[in-house]
């Protein structure tokens, strides 16, 4: 459970500033004033997405309000802020592997198999949260895909947000969801690892 945590504080903090910087860099900067557009992951945990990535492995990160309005290119640069929150995962993990090697023969025995057991933990946690954050459901980051189909969607969002995290918990709770995206996990282990 203390890797998970440490894998999931690492890998919202990315996340979340993936999807805030990525915002503010194509023209919207609510994020910014949101507070979103920081490393400290404390800013970007959901509680409920939290709870259930350290007991199921599989949760995310809190919503970051988007406005599709403000972007340059309007709703199609929220695909862009969806795939910029993946590669940041994906370069994050990416990072971890590669200085895995020089790291861990640095280290005494004990402390090397507790760090690649971290590092493990941390890309397949990784993995799972980016498969996920892949669907097309708010509060997950491929919600944002569904506000750029669906713009009206963005008033309602604020009012159901809880709710569909509750559905989407129960949905993990029950491994329903798990046979759904078992296959996209099993792609995004490989592109992870």
């Amino acid at each position: 459970m203390v890797m998970r945590g440490c894998a999931l504080l690492f890998i919202a903090s990315l996340q979340g500033f993936a999807l805030a910087a990525s915002a503010c860099a194509l023209g919207d900067q609510g994020p910014r004033q949101d507070g979103r557009l920081t490393l400290n992951p404390l800013v970007h945990l959901d509680g409920l997405g939290a709870l259930l990535a350290l007991i199921f492995s599989v949760g995310w990160a809190k919503w970051v309000v988007i406005d599709p309005r403000k972007l340059r290119h309007g709703p199609i640069d929220l695909g862009l802020v969806v795939i910029a929150s993946l590669a940041a995962i994906w370069l994050g993990l990416r990072a971890l592997r590669l200085i895995r090697p020089v790291l861990l023969p640095l280290l005494p025995d004990t402390a090397a198999a507790s760090t690649f057991a971290l590092v493990q933990t941390t890309v397949v946690v990784g993995a799972r949260l980016a498969a996920l954050s892949l669907l097309p459901v708010p509060p997950l980051a491929g919600g944002q895909l569904l506000v750029a189909l669906f713009p009206r969607l963005r008033a309602v969002l604020p009012r159901v947000e809880i709710a569909l995290g509750v559905i989407l918990g129960a949905l993990i709770v029950t491994g329903v969801l798990e046979r759904v995206y078992v296959p996209v996990f099993a792609v995004a282990l490989r592109i992870f690892s």
